[in-house]
């Protein structure tokens, strides 16, 4: 072993991952709503949608951060199971794409001959422009990929100083089985099977693995790569769960296919490709199999789907409590239970914004729902919330359907106008969530002072509208939310005067006031939001009039 740089090694694979970092981060800043908006058009057919996830994959250069994207898209309802299917299958193959190019260039161009123009002109533009400008991810996506060939180049170096004097003999009988499981688990842990592809063609380069052998990490390579998106959607909807499952399903058929008929698979390609070079055959074997995949599931993709749809069937948790439990047919029940889970809806919200303001929840009456969200962040929290609104809404949709009597419609507009001002309440506070957090790491005790205030005004205004949920009595509700709406509208004042009698003093920066009173701002409207809401579910429609009628400068 001490002819084989570790550090050396591990060093090259940490610059290589970090060049992908950067290229992925900074292609999708430049282009992701572009790509977002071209996955939408151009995946209406199944064919369409392998092409696009070859594509798409070729250019950002990473099947995993497409596979999440889909993720997303189909957890939106933009993109349907089978095309969705279609694209992660693509992207199998477009992912070929880093080996064909470092086998080409990586083991026979000197890294030094292009290494200062490439670190000049990127890293000066990612050191005078902007982040939020395009010529900064220009720089980074140039420096990330000038990374990825210096990466590479550290891990060449240290392979082939242990090659040297390094006896294969023990590793030519190795078992492609093993060396299967140990592609498998390199790519699940490094989350990249590109990197792996790079590894592997390094040790094939070397000598240190026969061409079988490589192959077969290669095939493992391929299998691990699902692990990233299994992870991803884990705790995701189902159909998220269906997507996920797919890729697995697919890369494990076609891999365990592949490693069987391996030998076979080589000669094919090596007789296809004409050439004794063992890396562009190498390569040439990741894209066939790949290749091969495609043309096998392709037609199959409609039957494939709803396969995954059976099994993935009562899987699915639904986080309304109550509407799955009625039918929309009977319109006064399904009203009942609607305006049970808003009332859900608006304690899930309450939490949220305990979370993101850090106020204690001790007194928080529902204490299952506590329980569960105990440990989440406020982001998964707030995905939760708007999976539950998600399922408000379309039952809504459902009951809108049905034969409705007058007073019922007007009861379920007004059941959908709280599920939007709870939600609107809700992205407000979170939209300031990173504020929030700057301002409790500032050492500016006078931010800390303003914080420590408006979350203590927040605890007391929280804690009284949670409690009026539960107030039958119309006067009296419509009293206590009369003088919720001006105490609001009085802490937002009192909190401006204090602010100007400090920024007088100039104990803040320009950054610091503008967040301070967008803060103050966000705030205030989330609260009316919440105001609005809890009035359309519960006051009644003479007494709901009344109160919009009510001015906050009473």
């Amino acid at each position: 072993m001490d002819q084989f740089n570790f550090w050396e090694f591990f060093a090259g694979l940490g610059v290589f991952l970090l060049g992908m970092l950067l290229m992925e981060g900074s292609l999708e800043q430049l282009a992701g709503r572009t790509f977002k908006k071209f996955l939408r058009k151009h995946t209406t057919n199944p064919f369409k949608a392998v092409l696009v996830g070859i594509l798409i994959t070729i250019i950002l250069q990473s099947s995993s951060v497409v596979s999440l994207m889909v993720l997303a898209f189909v957890g939106a309802g933009i993109i349907e199971l089978r095309n969705a299917i279609g694209i992660i299958i693509g992207s199998n193959l477009g992912t070929t794409f880093t080996g064909w190019v470092v086998a080409y260039f990586g083991f026979s161009f000197e890294i030094e001959a292009f290494v200062f123009p490439f670190l000049a002109i990127g890293g000066l533009s990612m050191v005078f422009f902007p982040r939020d400008q395009k010529l900064y991810h220009v720089g980074s996506l140039i420096v990330g990929f000038r990374a990825l060939f210096m990466g590479l180049d550290y891990m060449k170096s240290s392979i082939d100083l242990f090659a040297q004097n390094f006896d294969i003999s023990p590793f030519a009988n190795f078992s492609p089985y093993i060396l299967f499981l140990v592609g498998f688990f390199l790519t699940a842990i490094i989350q990249s099977s590109s990197a792996g592809m790079v590894i592997t063609l390094s040790a094939l380069n070397s000598e240190i693995i026969p061409l079988e052998g490589a192959a077969a990490m290669v095939i493992g390579n391929d299998l691990g790569t699902t692990i990233t998106v299994l992870l991803g959607a884990m705790k995701g909807s189902k159909v998220k769960r269906q997507v996920a499952f797919s890729h697995f399903f697919y890369n494990f058929i076609i891999d365990i296919f592949s490693l069987i008929f391996l030998v076979q698979l080589l000669q094919l390609v090596t007789k296809i490709i004409g050439t004794s070079n063992p890396l562009l055959t190498l390569v040439a074997f990741h894209s066939s199999f790949n290749f091969i995949g495609i043309l096998i599931f392709v037609p199959l993709l409609g039957v494939f789907a709803r396969l995954l749809e059976r099994v993935f069937k009562n899987k699915e948790e639904v986080i309304a409590q109550h509407i799955s439990s009625v039918p929309t047919d009977v319109p006064e029940a399904a009203l009942e239970v609607l305006t049970k889970d808003i009332n859900h809806l608006l304690h899930r919200v309450f939490l949220l914004q305990f979370s993101i303001l850090n106020i204690d929840k001790t007194g928080f009456e529902d204490k299952q729902l506590l329980e569960k969200t105990r440990d989440m962040s406020y982001k998964n929290q707030y995905n939760q919330v708007k999976e539950l609104e998600g399922e408000l809404v379309e039952f809504y949709v459902k009951i809108q359907n049905q034969k409705l009597e007058s007073e019922e419609s007007i009861r379920l507009k007004h059941l959908m106008l709280s599920i939007r001002h709870t939600m609107s309440s809700a992205k407000g506070i979170k939209d300031i969530a990173h504020n929030i957090e700057d301002f409790e790491r500032s050492v500016n005790d006078y931010l800390i002072n303003f914080l420590i205030k408006k979350r203590a005004d927040q605890e007391s205004f929280y804690k009284n509208i949670h409690q009026i949920l539960d107030t039958k009595n119309q006067e009296l509700l419509f009293e206590k939310l009369a003088s919720l709406k001006i105490q609001s509208k009085n802490n937002y004042n009192n909190f401006l005067e204090s602010a100007y009698v400090i920024i007088r003093k100039s104990k803040f920066s320009d950054i610091e006031i503008s967040t301070l009173f967008n803060i103050n701002r966000e705030i205030h409207s989330s609260n009316k939001s919440l105001l609005l809401a809890v009035k359309e579910l519960l006051l009644n429609n003479i007494r709901s009039n009344d109160f919009d009628l009510i001015s906050e400068n009473t």
